[in-house]
């Protein structure tokens, strides 16, 4: 009888205990379950109907001709395409060596020194990164422009007048022009992540090498740059896939001219799809995109040991 008593005593102990066991469970995915549907709406199904749509072969208008993987065959063999590509990785390894380097020097003076006025300097370098893309992009067509720009007037100002160019015009030029109208607006965002990442290393760490006697540049080398090893990866990598993205400035400044001398990837798979109007095999070349940013990142994080830290 007391066994039976006892019994019934613990089993709503039991159902309260499993509920809770239940709750703890399967409560997280109601969380997930909001984001997976937006990821799903907005990232899987495109992706899917992007795929889709590589495989056949339209204008836009008439109805679409199944093309099997002859759109990936083209690519193998386009010259416009893999010279876009290239210009993309030469925008990469500047990308990941200019505004990378500016932007943490930068925040090294900003946030290791004693300077006067630092919050004003952070303020006005990371401005460019407010301002919109077309924006920055219609600034530097007034800078460079051949006429009236400020760089040739500049130039023409001290005495310089040989070394005015029409700096979008000449095909030798037109790539590091461009670039360094990026690096203006992304060289603010390395030197804010920079500024974040020093700030938050120990300052025992610089008073103990200081005792120890380590100048400046030990102090560099053994305790900034390993102490901020996890957002210089970040910073790297971001800055890389956005140079696999660029696309607007180019787009306002030069639409890829002259010639191809700057035409990327992002703006090559726009003049296939829609000015040339080959849909499909404009969609092939924004798989072939992705592939190779997803392909770098991936890359990347293995040589960086990412994947091995976190195990």
């Amino acid at each position: 009888m007391a066994d039976a008593k006892q019994l019934a005593g613990e089993r709503p102990m039991l159902a309260f205990t499993a509920k809770l066991a239940w709750q703890k469970n399967v409560s997280p995915y109601f969380f997930i379950v909001p984001a997976l549907l937006v990821y799903v709406a907005f990232f899987v199904f495109p992706l899917v109907k992007l795929v889709e749509l590589s495989l056949y072969k339209w204008d836009g208008i008439l109805p679409r001709k199944f093309n099997g993987l002859r759109h990936y065959q083209r690519l193998l063999v386009d010259d416009r395409f893999w010279e876009a590509l290239s210009h993309n990785f030469s925008w990469m390894i500047a990308a990941i060596i200019i505004p990378v380097i500016l932007g943490l020097m930068l925040a090294i003076l900003l946030s290791r020194s004693s300077m006067f006025g630092s919050i004003f300097f952070r303020t006005i370098f990371f401005m460019p990164q407010v301002f919109s893309s077309v924006t920055v992009a219609l600034i530097w067509q007034w800078i460079y422009n051949p006429s009236y720009g400020a760089i040739n007037v500049g130039l023409r100002a001290i005495g310089l007048d040989y070394l005015a160019q029409g700096w979008l015009g000449d095909s030798d030029l037109v790539l590091p022009a461009l670039f360094i109208a990026w690096s203006w607006v992304h060289y603010g965002f390395t030197m804010i992540i920079f500024i974040a990442a020093i700030d938050a290393v120990d300052e025992a760490l610089f008073d103990a090498a200081k005792v120890d006697g380590a100048n400046l540049m030990a102090q560099f080398r053994h305790i900034l740059l390993p102490s901020i090893r996890g957002a210089l990866t970040t910073i790297i990598l971001v800055t890389a896939i956005s140079s696999f993205q660029v696309f607007d400035m180019v787009y306002v400044l030069t639409r890829g001219g002259p010639g191809d001398a700057s035409m990327v990837v992002p703006v090559y798979m726009l003049e296939s799809a829609f000015t040339l109007r080959k849909v499909g095999y404009g969609a092939t070349v924004a798989i072939a995109m992705g592939v190779v940013i997803v392909g770098f990142s991936v890359l990347f994080l293995v040589l960086r040991g990412v994947y091995k830290d976190t195990d």
